[in-house]
């Protein structure tokens, strides 16, 4: 979603006529996609964890910050910047951008259900307690 708006964000803020721009772009976000890969596996030599699945569920209902975040920065390297340099500048950009910002997104969901599950625990103990007080 974050690439198809900063590729419109381009396309009206650095006006570049050609096609060969399109190219640079897609250049752009695959080398910030292999870079990312190769810092998150240690060099492809480790496969990276899943998360679980509420984690993930909740990550995901988190992303208008890595979605908003990522459109601005697009949008700020297409009017800032401009021209064709704009083009593989902000594909690396948000490239980089969400998936960063969807990791705090889903450090967030971690810790709420961190302490969700502490939280039912202590329930669960405090019940526990007090059924053995009665008896």
């Amino acid at each position: 979603m974050v690439i198809t708006a900063a590729l419109g964000l381009l396309n009206t803020e650095a006006k570049v006529s050609g096609s060969a721009h399109f190219v640079y772009f897609a250049l752009g976000a695959a080398l910030a996609f292999s870079l990312l890969e190769a810092v998150a596996s240690v060099g492809f030599r480790r496969p990276l964890e899943q998360e679980p699945g509420t984690v993930t569920a909740l990550g995901i209902s988190l992303s208008l910050m890595s979605v908003g975040a990522s459109a601005t920065l697009a949008w700020g390297i297409a009017y800032f910047l401009g021209g064709v340099a704009a083009w593989p500048v902000t594909a690396l950009a948000v490239s980089v951008a969400y998936p960063l910002m969807a990791g705090v997104e889903l450090a967030f969901a971690q810790r709420a259900q961190e302490s969700s599950s502490r939280g039912g625990e202590t329930g669960r103990q405090t019940a526990r307690e007090e059924d053995e007080r009665r008896g």
